[in-house]
């Protein structure tokens, strides 16, 4: 018997059949897909999940879609704004210093935190928060108001500066009681904010003091200490924020005159 002496490297490979694979059907939508066909608690849970975990472009490319899709997106996407002023100089928010229209970012807000230096911001609610905030009810979701007053340092005594004597303690008389308060009690900017808390259409507002550094006028108006410490404007237990009665300091500083310096 001859054996073929053929290199295994030519011999003929096997033969190989392609098998064409059966054209199967793919879908191909007819049409966009009818978001706004869906019900609208759908439609909200679906855009929960996108602004979940949302990327800036994705939330300006889901808000120029149409309006009634920004329309619902913006309730969810700016249902709590915090607006921080502490960092910045005494000038109003362009949040709400912008004028308000149908499509304004801050008509869909629902609660709104403010954090702010009393002295420096008070005039701005007279001036603009407070037009601003009403407009928030009036025109659109706005609910809850939280304001968070916070602390009197660093200002310019604090660094060496100039003394403001708007901020020593004086005599003040309010109706028939005298309580001691710093001078710009009794001043427009800050009648005006106590007139706003008194007289706005806001349903709920919460107004809020920095414990461990806070005005000594204010003690008065927030909780006693379990211990029955005195707070002199720095809380003896766990630092934090502490929630002011704002209805009873309208009601004892509501239109407050000086009688009397006592340096």
């Amino acid at each position: 018997m001859v054996l073929s002496r053929r290199k295994v490297a030519f011999r003929r490979k096997p033969g190989t059949t392609h098998i064409q694979p059966k054209n199967k059907h793919r879908w191909h939508p007819v049409e966009p897909f009818r978001f706004l066909d869906l019900a609208p608690e759908l439609r909200i849970a679906i855009l929960k999940v996108v602004l979940l975990d949302f990327d800036p472009k994705d939330v300006i490319n889901l808000f120029l879609t149409c309006h009634k899709v920004y329309d619902e997106a913006a309730a969810i996407f700016y249902y709590e704004v915090l607006l921080d002023n502490t960092q910045s100089r005494a000038i109003a928010d362009p949040f709400l210093s912008r004028p308000l229209t149908s499509v304004t970012s801050r008509r869909y807000v629902r609660n709104l935190v403010m954090k702010f230096h009393i002295r420096e911001y008070i005039h701005l609610f007279q001036e603009t928060y407070g037009p601003a905030l009403r407009d928030m009810v009036r025109e659109g979701n706005l609910q809850h108001l939280r304001l968070e007053i916070s602390p009197r340092f660093p200002s310019a005594d604090f660094w060496g500066g100039t003394r403001c004597a708007s901020e020593d303690d004086y005599q003040i008389t309010a109706g028939n009681t005298v309580v001691l308060t710093p001078l710009f009690v009794t001043q427009p900017p800050f009648q005006s904010f106590l007139k706003f808390l008194n007289e706005s259409n806001i349903p709920q507002i919460t107004l809020y003091v920095n414990g461990e550094d806070h005005h000594r006028f204010w003690c008065p108006f927030h909780a006693a200490h379990a211990k029955g410490k005195e707070c002199k404007g720095e809380w003896p237990g766990k630092r934090g924020l502490l929630r002011i009665k704002w209805k009873r300091v309208v009601k004892v500083l509501k239109d407050a005159q000086m009688v009397k310096t006592n340096l």
